[in-house]
Parts: C-alpha cells; sequence; structure tokens
C-alpha cells in the first residue's frame, strides 16, 4: 500500500475551505459572528428544487428558493443560512464570511459547500 502525503498547506487550505459549512449529522447551530455585510452567489447542483432560509434563527428569516441546477444571489448581515429539506427542517448550516462568496447546494441535496 502507497501512502501520499499531503502538503501541510494544502491540509490547512482545505479545513478553512470547509470550516463555515455543516451538513447533516453536525451541529446546525450557528456559532457568533461579527459578519456585518455580506453577498453570497449560491449554485444549486442538485436536480431538484431546494429552499434555503436565511436568517438569525432556523425559525424566522427570508426563504430563498433555487431552482434545479441554477443560481442565485443574496445579501445579508450577521445571519446564517440553512439548507431546508422537504419537511421545511434545516438538514446542512453555512455560516457566511464577510463580503462575497460562492455557495453550492451539493448534488445529493443535501448539504452546503463553499466553493473557492
Amino acid at each position: 500500500m502507497k501512502i501520499q502525503r499531503i502538503a501541510p498547506g494544502l491540509a490547512l487550505a482545505g479545513a478553512l475551505a470547509c470550516a463555515s459549512t455543516s451538513t447533516s449529522g453536525e451541529s446546525l447551530n450557528p456559532q457568533p459572528t461579527n459578519v456585518t455585510e455580506f453577498h453570497v452567489s449560491v449554485f444549486n447542483a442538485c436536480t431538484d428544487d431546494v429552499t434555503l432560509l436565511v436568517g438569525t434563527s432556523q425559525q424566522s428569516g427570508r426563504k430563498v428558493l433555487l431552482f434545479k441546477t441554477s443560481r442565485d444571489s443574496f445579501a445579508g448581515t450577521n445571519e446564517s443560512v440553512w439548507l431546508l429539506d422537504e419537511k421545511e427542517q434545516p438538514i446542512a448550516l453555512y455560516q457566511p464570511i464577510q463580503g462575497n462568496q460562492k455557495l453550492r447546494v451539493t448534488a445529493d441535496c443535501t448539504g452546503l459547500q463553499r466553493e473557492p
């Protein structure tokens, strides 16, 4: 069996790229943040329409409907983004960072991934 070594910088970059996303089985409660303004461009790689909830809690906020394989964008302040299932229950969490960023709904329709 051959073991490949990953450069420490790549491992760190990968960890940072995923640092603000959560998927099923992980905590869907946002951590405190100091983000004052963000803009998210989101692509739905899922072949179904999905709903995102943008707000300060899982019980309040505005809903963003993303049609299958489409892109949309939205802006906000000190808010989080939840991916909702067909029963409108949160199944994934993304905490935006300050400024512009790209986000993807995963092809299996269960997660949110930050794009470089």
